[in-house]
C-alpha cells in the first residue's frame, strides 16, 4: 500500500504538478472565455461636470436624466448574468462640450454601482447608443403659484370663506425654456377641506378674536407643496415669503339675533307718482310694523346666518326693508327688499378693522388682504337675509289696499 501511494503521488512529481498547474489554468482561461450578452432597459444617465450657468432638460436634482437608456452589454457570463439593473449607470462627462452635441456611449462611460463588480474588465462590448445632448441656460427666477378653489366640504358647523394669500411664489431653477413655460402658465395649489377637521376649528373659535366667528386655519408646512412639473412633478416646500401668513377662514355657521327694529320705508317710483305717492298709499300700521316720530319699523324677533357676528355689529343699524310702491292687481303683493344704507362706508369701517389686526403685512400684502376682506363683505351683503327665530326665510307680505299699503303677513 505504501509502495502504490509513493508511486501515485511521488513518482515523476514535477511532471504531475506540472499537469496539474496546467489544467487550472487551461480551466480559468477557457472559463473566463465564456461570454454571455444581455439587454438592460431604463439604465439611468447621469451628467457631470456641467458649467455653472448651464444645464439639461430633464435633469432632475441628483443629477440623473429623466430619459432612460437601454444597453446590450457582452461580456463575461458570471458578471453579465449577475448584473442586477441598478448595479450600473451611464456617466456623460460635459466638460467642455458644446451647447449640442451627439453622444455615443462607449464603454468607458458606464459606471458600477456594485462594489463587487469590475465592469470595466468585465464587459467586452455593448451595443452602438448615441443620443443627441442639448444644453441650456440654467435660469433661476420666480413663478407665481395660484390657490384654487378647494375640494372638499368644511366640518359640520362650519362654511368656507377663502383662503389668503390667493397668490403666492416660488423661487424655481431650472433650463430657461421649462422656467419661463412655467412662469407664463404658474402652479396651482388646491387644498382639501376634509383634511381639517372639527377639533381643530373648535380648538381655534375658543379662541376670542376680533374676527368673533370667523376663524382662521394656519396651513401646515405639510401642506405647502407644490410640484414641479419639469422635475417629473417631484414636490417642492414653497419657498416664497408669502407662504408664512398663508391660512383658510371659515364662517362658524350660527342663528344670530339681530336685535334692533329694523327700518320699513316705502319707495314710490317717478314713473307713477302723480297716483301712487306718501299721500294717495301711505304705509299703514299693523301688527309688528309701528309707527315712532313719523317712521315705521318691524319690531317681531328676526335673526340672521350666514354671516359673522362682526358684520352683523357693523350694518346693523343700517339695515331698512324696502316696499316698492309699484303698480300691482289688488291681489298681488309688492315687491320688498332688504337694503343697506350707505354701504361704502359700512364696507370700509370692516375692512380697516380688520387689518388693523394684521400689521405685520406690508406693501403688497396690506393691498392683497384689503381686496380679499372688500370681496368678503360685499359677499355677506349677497347673501344677506333676515330669517325668523326658526331659521326659515322670513318675507313680509304687503298689498294695496284703499287705506294704503297694509302689510298683511309675514312668513
Amino acid at each position: 500500500m505504501e509502495r502504490f501511494l509513493k508511486k501515485i503521488f511521488v513518482e515523476n512529481f514535477q511532471r504531475k504538478l506540472i499537469a496539474i498547474l496546467s489544467a487550472v489554468c487551461i480551466w480559468f482561461f477557457v472559463h473566463s472565455s465564456i461570454t454571455a450578452t444581455r439587454t438592460f432597459t431604463h439604465v439611468p444617465i447621469r451628467v457631470v461636470n456641467l458649467v455653472a450657468d448651464k444645464t439639461v432638460r430633464g435633469l432632475m436634482p441628483n443629477g440623473i436624466l429623466d430619459r432612460k437608456l437601454t444597453l446590450t452589454l457582452t461580456g463575461n457570463r458570471d458578471v453579465i448574468e449577475k448584473l442586477e439593473p441598478g448595479d450600473f449607470e451611464v456617466v456623460i462627462d460635459a466638460a467642455g462640450k458644446p451647447d449640442e452635441w451627439i453622444v455615443q456611449v462607449a464603454k468607458k462611460n458606464l459606471v458600477s454601482l456594485n462594489p463587487d463588480i469590475d465592469l470595466i474588465h468585465s464587459v467586452s462590448s455593448l451595443s452602438q447608443n448615441e443620443f443627441v445632448l442639448r444644453l441650456s441656460k440654467q435660469l433661476t427666477d420666480k413663478v407665481p403659484i395660484y390657490i384654487t378653489h378647494p375640494k372638499g366640504e368644511p366640518p359640520e358647523g362650519y362654511q368656507f370663506l377663502d383662503i389668503w394669500p390667493q397668490k403666492l411664489s416660488q423661487i424655481v431653477s431650472g433650463p430657461e425654456e421649462d422656467v419661463k413655460a412655467l412662469q407664463a402658465k404658474g402652479i396651482e395649489l388646491t387644498f382639501d377641506l376634509n383634511d381639517i377637521t372639527l377639533e381643530e376649528l373648535n380648538s381655534l373659535a375658543a379662541h376670542e378674536t376680533v374676527q368673533g366667528d370667523e376663524v382662521s386655519f394656519n396651513v401646515p408646512d405639510s401642506w405647502k407643496k407644490v410640484q414641479i412639473p419639469f422635475l417629473h412633478a417631484m414636490k417642492q416646500e414653497i419657498n416664497g415669503p408669502e407662504a408664512k401668513n398663508l391660512h383658510i377662514d371659515f364662517l362658524r355657521k350660527d342663528l344670530i339675533a339681530l336685535d334692533c327694529d329694523v327700518p320699513v320705508r316705502v319707495f314710490y317710483p317717478r314713473a307713477t307718482a302723480s297716483t301712487i305717492n306718501p299721500v294717495t298709499s301711505p304705509l299703514v300700521p299693523t301688527n309688528g310694523i309701528v309707527e315712532k316720530d313719523q317712521l315705521y319699523a318691524l319690531t317681531i324677533p328676526l335673526y340672521v346666518n350666514d354671516v359673522s357676528r362682526l358684520f352683523l355689529d357693523i350694518v346693523r343699524n343700517h339695515i331698512e326693508v324696502e316696499i316698492i310702491a309699484a303698480r300691482k292687481e289688488p291681489h298681488e303683493p309688492l315687491q320688498v327688499s332688504v337694503e343697506f344704507v350707505d354701504p361704502q362706508a359700512l364696507e370700509e369701517e370692516y375692512v380697516q378693522l380688520l387689518l388693523s389686526s394684521s400689521k405685520d403685512m406690508i406693501g403688497s400684502q396690506q393691498s392683497q388682504r384689503e381686496q380679499a376682506l372688500r370681496i368678503r363683505f360685499r359677499e355677506y351683503m349677497q347673501r344677506f337675509s333676515l330669517l325668523s327665530e326658526k331659521g326659515k326665510p322670513f318675507q313680509l307680505k304687503a298689498f294695496f289696499e284703499p287705506s294704503g299699503i297694509v302689510v298683511k303677513g309675514f312668513e
